[in-house]
This record gives C-alpha cells, structure tokens and sequence, in this order.
C-alpha cells in the first residue's frame, strides 16, 4: 500500500475543489481554504501541546472549531476561534452551543495578522507554510516565552519544531509540530560574584537563533568557556568553566529571563565544597537582536 501524504492530498483537493466552493475561497480572499483537521489530528495537537484546565488556546483559521470545542470538552480549556470567513464563525458557534461549552469558548471574526493574541498560553494552527512564514514575526514579538505553538502539517523553515509527531489517518500520515516560544536573550549581559574578599565582573555576549543561543564569557575580562547552553521558553541552562590558579572551576547557572533580566542561582565549588549564589544579570537593551536573524555562534548549537 502507497503511503500518501496530506500535504500531496490537500493539493489535489484544490484541483478537484467544486467550481461554486473555488468561487467562494477566490470571493472572501481567504489565505487558506477550509479543510478540516481530522479528530485524531486534533486529538494529538492537543495532547503535544499539553493543554490544561488553566490554559487559554488560542486557534488561528479555526474553522468549524472543532478543535477550539475540543480543548474545552476534554481539558477543562478556555479557548478563541479566529477566522476570517464568517460562514466559518457561524458554524463554530453553532458547534460550540451543540457541545455545551459555550462558557469556555469564544470565535471571532478577524483577520488573523491584525488580531490581538498575545494573551495566548496555547496557540494551534493549520495554514500553509507560506502562511505561517508570514505570521512568524507577529507570533515570536507577541506570544509570551513559553507559550506552547503547535501545527499541523505545515512548518515554520528555519525555526525547527522542538518535537514532532506524526499521526495515521485512513493511510494518510499528518505531522504535528511543537515548539515552545523561546525568551529573547540576544545581547550583552553582566552580572558580578563573589571573589575573595571582593566582586568578579562577569559579562555575556550571546547570540540567537530561535531556541538555539550561543556566545562568550569573560571573568573580570579573562574569557572562560561556555560549555553547555539550553532555554526552554524563559527557563535557561548555562554551564561554564573560567580558570582559577591555573585550573577549571565549572560553575553552573539557572534562571528565569524576564525581558533584560535574569534571576537565578550559580552553583560552583570552592575547596571542594558546594557553594551557591543569587545570580542577576541584566542586558544592556540595545544589545537585543531579533530571533530570527541569520545563526551565525547560533549555528553551533542547531541540531
């Protein structure tokens, strides 16, 4: 039996797409045409997205918001619907109120590149890559760090999912993409620790691809090394090593980005004993650079 893609499947739909439903899509400019997103789909979106009762999902082209009505009957989540077809808002509602969720949900009709999603926990999306190509400044400047952003079928270029999944429908296989909307912390960052009897100047100059940083390290202006590095929303991973006497004293860093901060602890050794800090890092703001700039240090860090 031929494995057959959706993607070979949805293409081919277009050109059988009936005459007056081809006049429709041409009528109300619509980006993508309706094709709805089959149950076990929506099932595994919103399983890898790990939705709770305590999420707000947002979904971009909603269509008959199956998916929207799904969050709130199985996980207890809120939801919005956004489409800009009014035929398709009329059907979610109608759905919505079938379901009994009303309360949970909402559908809006609304361009999607001009709505206000930024209070998103959870978002979904079934466009085209074209589409999501042209949507992906506004997700990564408006989506909080750690908003969790999941596709079907269709990716982002570049910025590679952090995980994937792939679903069998009548012999169709459907791929489901994840990633975690990672924290800016492109730039310059200081910080000072303890030294002796006095402080070390401690600076940090990272680069960013997406979730993938990279970058340098210098202790009162000796460069150290930067062996590990990881962030996952606005939780961030840095292992390090800076000489002392001649030897290696790694010192392992963990905290919390909040725009041009960082708030965590550094744990090291001293004599052989475990010692921990507060640590406070701060980003001089005209350091920051955009997340998808081209990698360059970055590049060392994509799998």
């Amino acid at each position: 039996m031929i494995k057959k893609t959706v993607l070979g499947f949805f293409c081919f739909s277009l050109l059988l797409f009936p005459s007056h439903q081809a006049a429709q899509y041409q009528e109300k400019h619509l980006d993508v045409p309706f094709v709805p997103t089959k149950y076990p789909v929506v099932d595994e979106m919103l399983r890898l997205s790990g939705v709770t009762k305590d999420d707000l999902l947002y979904d971009l082209g909603c269509g008959d918001g199956r998916i929207v009505i799904g969050a709130a009957q199985k996980y207890g989540a809120k939801g919005i619907g956004i489409d800009i077809d009014p035929d398709r808002i009329a059907e979610s509602k109608a759905n919505a109120a079938k379901a009994k969720v009303e309360d949970k949900v909402q559908f809006l009709q609304q361009d999607l590149f001009l709505a206000d999603f930024h209070q998103a926990s959870v978002m979904t999306l079934y466009l085209l890559t074209s589409v999501n190509l042209k949507i992906r400044p506004k997700l990564l400047r408006e989506l909080r760090p750690g908003t969790r952003l999941v596709s079907h079928n269709f990716g982002m270029d570049t910025w590679k999912p952090d995980q994937s999944t792939v679903v069998m429908v009548d012999d169709v296989s459907h791929d489901v993409y994840l990633w975690i909307v990672p924290a800016n912390i492109s730039g310059s960052w200081k910080w000072t620790i303890p030294s002796g009897s006095g402080k070390m100047d401690c600076e940090m100059v990272l680069e960013q691809h997406f979730q993938w940083p990279a970058g340098t390290v210098a202790f009162n202006g000796v460069a150290g090394i930067v062996k590990e590095m990881t962030l996952r929303g606005n939780q961030i991973h840095i292992a390090l090593e800076r000489l002392v006497d001649g030897k290696s004293v790694p010192l392992s860093l963990d905290g919390k980005v909040n725009g041009h901060n960082i708030a965590g602890t550094i744990k090291t050794k001293i004599g052989g004993k475990d010692v921990s800090w507060d640590w406070k890092a701060t980003r001089n703001p005209v350091t920051e650079k955009p997340l998808d700039v081209e990698p360059g240090k970055a590049s060392l860090f994509i799998n």
